[in-house]
């Protein structure tokens, strides 16, 4: 049972792949929802954002839902951060609960960016005096349910909220998302974020999120090592790739993370500590031209 639930599942990924590749010759350019790439979850984004093969917390909801089998317990999770050199008005964070039942695992998330003072331009003589905001939200339903010991399927329903400068519109979408763990020591996970892609109306203006094929692995070197390669696959774009690694310092109690990714061509490096029911997690990135960001999040189980 085991060894044909491999072979569905691998024939799944390649199936998906060369349908990735045919859309990355095909599609259109521009990415809406842009703001979705700050990642969600500390944990995660000090791994470079490649977390969709290991996805075994809360943060699974916006990676790979499927992962959200994994999470016995009920879990919160919360994260905020000033990107980018802590600009003025510039906010972006997470929330989000899961909980197991008997039949599945459920899942909310919220994933919320706000840039506020922007001025208004209505001519070569400059700001008019007066500013205006670019608010985005996206609200995350997540399900997932183990197959077999060994095969994990999840989906998001989406709702995204966009408003800006007086213009506001609502959008509806799903990810898709499979996870394999074929030992103690290597997971294999698929992401298709956005499969149904949002429309995002605003003024005369439409804009449709592009899907997103992410392939990732995660494989224990030693007990204590990690080490996650992804790629991700979107529109007419280059391949991305990204890698993350975790390292486990004292006994689950101290971890220490690392990452690159280069679609955002960004280093990334953090920290976890876990006592009892909590996990601080802490996560610093190095962009080229925006600067660097920190995120603080924290995991609460019950």
């Amino acid at each position: 049972m085991k060894t044909l639930n491999q072979k569905i599942l691998l024939s799944l990924f390649i199936s998906l792949i060369l349908t990735a590749n045919i859309f990355a010759q095909t599609g259109e350019g521009g990415e809406p929802g842009a703001f979705m790439k700050n990642g969600f979850g500390a944990r995660a984004s000090s791994l470079g954002n490649s977390f969709t093969a290991i996805s075994n917390d809360i943060s699974s909801i916006f990676y790979n839902p499927a992962g959200l089998s994994s999470v016995d317990k009920l879990q919160v999770m919360g994260m905020y951060s000033n990107l980018f050199g802590n600009v003025d008005g510039l906010n972006y964070g997470n929330i989000a609960l899961s909980k197991n039942f008997e039949f599945g695992t459920m899942g909310f998330g919220v994933i919320y960016s706000q840039v506020t003072g922007i001025p208004y331009v209505e001519s070569v003589t400059g700001p008019t005096g007066e500013t205006f905001s670019d608010n985005e939200m996206a609200f995350l339903l997540s399900y997932s349910k183990k197959f077999a010991d060994n095969l994990q399927i999840g989906v998001n329903a989406k709702v995204i909220r966009h408003s800006i400068g007086g213009f506001e519109s609502t959008g509806f979408g799903f990810d898709f998302g499979l996870l394999t763990i074929v030992s103690d020591k290597f997971r294999a996970g698929l992401m298709i974020q956005d499969a149904i892609g949002a429309k995002i109306k605003l003024n005369t203006r439409e804009d449709v999120y592009i899907s997103k094929f992410k392939l990732g692995f995660a494989y224990s070197i030693i007990p204590a090592l990690l080490v996650s390669p992804e790629m991700v696959i979107t529109g007419n774009k280059k391949v991305q790739f990204s890698i993350g690694s975790e390292y486990n310092v004292y006994k689950n109690i101290v971890k220490l993370r690392g990452g690159y990714n280069t679609g955002q061509d960004a280093l990334s490096f953090g920290a976890g500590l876990h006592y009892s029911q909590v996990n601080l997690d802490y996560s610093y990135s190095m962009h080229t031209d925006l600067g660097s960001v920190n995120k603080f999040g924290f995991i609460l189980e019950f």
